[in-house]
């Protein structure tokens, strides 16, 4: 805000008609008060009311508003305490706490008028001497400068500054335009000069750190890599690739790649340039065992973005391999372990089914032999006889085939129906449940076919696995508590994904228990040993890519299993 000091004289009242019209141009830029209603004695309050960011612009004060005549002394005594800068229109203020400004002399204007009074002695009309302005120029104090914090180099040019210090350039200013004025070229040339050696020295040092990291990260990443040009000769390699093919570098560069590993070359050059993927060759090196590489080839361009040639990365993953191999046959091995854990609760069911085709057998045979103590066995007795002996066999032997079906591992992943693998496995465990007096029920809303990708007979040992948990808590609930006894299979599925969940109505899983009731030697049972829902995980999650969690329920557990469907199937 520029906040105008005035009073109600002719004079004042003339300025601010000016001031008005000028401030019209700065309405956009800052706001202009202009005030010739002032108390004089309670002026500091006003001042004390304006913003932060504001000026004073003193035009003149000889009484206020209460007609009190304000002497000399009190204005210079409320320059020199306004806590904002006071510009004046007048010098004859210069000097008594005013910053200064675009300001009138006052002897040029007594000069002038002066001159004009002369002409009217001399006889001339007063209708015939012009009007003139006294011209303004720019006045400065640098201790009020520095009081508000102004720099001498904002002040605008030229101007008078009083109390300041004369700079070096004032002192000689004539010898410094002529120095200018000589040598501006040689300047130029030793200023293009001294930037052109800092550059190249510049240059220089970051190719050499460069060239240093370079070579750091070339030699020790675990992989040889090497880069040809479009004509087949090496233009380098890292120290990875000398020693995987025995040669030195100085061997190598310049030499086509043919020429240096034929054989290698040969099985590298069938790996398609810029694959997402990598691939993998097989290589039998000279005295040493097969080694199995991971190959990428991508080009690269030269300064005008043109291909140049090619470089190739070779990893060397025949330990990745044999570890894989290894986790795989560990993780099958355990995988049976824990299938052979289940084996007894299997042949315990085998036998309560085994137990009604050998009573009805028995019964047969007993009839058998009854006819033929009366002679009344006929032709047609016989074969029906044969015929239900064989009916029972048949039976007992499909429940074997299911035992061993079961027991056999799933070398590959194939699709399977979820609800069939269900029945099957049920129909083998059925009567282990229904001896405990446990009803198993499954829930399947829509009829469709439930087909899935992965591992049909390990997919089976996890549910069987689940089961046989729900039957345990089961029991061990009727220990203290009465309980129906209930296991509840629902299957569901949408466009991708297939949804399983087992629950019970039995002990229930501790809440502290839950997220680590899948982890390796967890086992809520007394001599349980923690592998059954381990290999659970292992075998939906990592082996089929699918999810299994446990939660608590109101009364009893649920297990959630979700796997994907097989391709086509959605």
């Amino acid at each position: 805000m520029v906040y105008i000091i005035s009073d109600d004289a002719y004079s004042s009242l003339a300025i601010k008609e000016q001031i008005i019209d000028e401030s019209n141009n700065f309405q956009d830029k800052f706001r202009v008060v202009f005030d010739n209603k002032i108390d004089f004695n309670k002026i500091d309050e006003k001042i004390d009311k304006l913003p932060k960011h504001s000026v004073i612009l003193f035009t003149s004060f000889y009484r206020d508003m209460n007609g009190v005549y304000i002497p000399y002394h009190r204005l210079r005594s409320f320059f020199q305490r306004s806590k904002f800068p006071v510009f004046a229109l007048n010098h004859i203020h210069l000097g008594e706490g005013i910053i200064g400004g675009y300001m009138i002399n006052p002897y040029d204007q007594g000069a002038l008028a002066a001159k004009k009074a002369f002409e009217l002695i001399n006889g001339k009309k007063i209708a015939s001497v012009p009007i003139e302005t006294p011209s303004s120029s720019y006045f400065f104090d640098n201790n009020i400068l520095r009081k508000y914090g102004i720099p001498l180099t904002d002040v605008p040019s030229p101007a008078e500054v009083i109390n300041g210090v004369e700079s070096f350039y004032e002192k000689h200013r004539r010898f410094v335009e002529n120095a200018f004025a000589l040598m501006p070229l040689l300047l130029l040339l030793t200023t293009i000069l001294v930037l052109n050696i800092i550059k190249r020295i510049s240059l220089e040092k970051e190719l050499l750190r460069q060239g240093k990291l370079d070579y750091v990260l070339l030699n020790n990443i675990q992989s040889a890599i090497f880069w040809k040009a479009n004509d087949g000769k090496i233009l380098g390699c890292n120290d990875l690739l000398c020693e995987i093919i025995e040669r030195d570098k100085i061997d190598i560069i310049g030499k086509n790649v043919q020429e240096i590993m034929p054989g290698f070359c040969d099985k590298i050059q069938e790996v398609p340039l810029d694959c997402p993927t990598s691939a993998e060759i097989v290589m039998k090196m000279p005295f040493k065992d097969k080694i199995i590489f991971s190959v990428r080839r991508t080009y690269y361009t030269d300064e005008n973005n043109q291909e140049a040639g090619v470089v190739t990365i070779l990893t060397d993953v025949t330990e990745k391999r044999r570890i894989e191999t290894e986790r795989k046959r560990h993780e099958q091995f355990v995988i049976q372990r824990s299938k052979q854990s289940e084996v007894g609760e299997m042949i315990a069911s085998i036998a309560h089914q085994w137990k009604t085709p050998l009573v009805e057998i028995s019964a047969i045979a007993q009839e058998l032999i009854y006819k033929r103590r009366k002679k009344v066995l006929g032709e047609e007795d016989t074969q029906k006889v044969v015929d239900d002996i064989m009916t029972q066999v048949k039976y007992m032997s499909n429940t074997i085939d299911d035992f061993r079906q079961f027991i056999k591992p799933s070398s590959t992943q194939t699709a399977f129906d979820v609800r069939e693998a269900i029945d099957t496995l049920l129909s083998v465990v059925n009567h282990n449940v229904k001896y405990n007096y446990i009803t198993i029920n499954i829930i399947q809303p829509s009829k469709e076919s439930l087909l899935a990708f992965g591992y049909p007979n390990e997919f089976k040992q996890c549910v069987l696995n689940i089961i046989n948990n729900a039957k345990d808590s089961i029991v061990k609930k009727r220990e203290s508590k009465n309980t129906d006894g209930i296991i509840e299979i629902e299957l569901s599925s949408d466009d991708t994904h297939i949804y399983l969940s087992i629950s019970d109505d039995g002990c229930g899983i501790e809440k502290s228990k839950l997220e680590s009731i899948f982890d390796p030697f967890m086992s809520t049972k007394e001599h349980g040993d923690g592998f059954g829902l381990y290999m659970a995980r292992l075998i939906i999650e990592d082996k089929m890519g699918g999810k299994i969690i446990a939660k608590q329920k109101e009364n009893g557990a649920q297990i959630c299993i979700t796997i994907k469907k097989a391709k086509g199937a959605a």
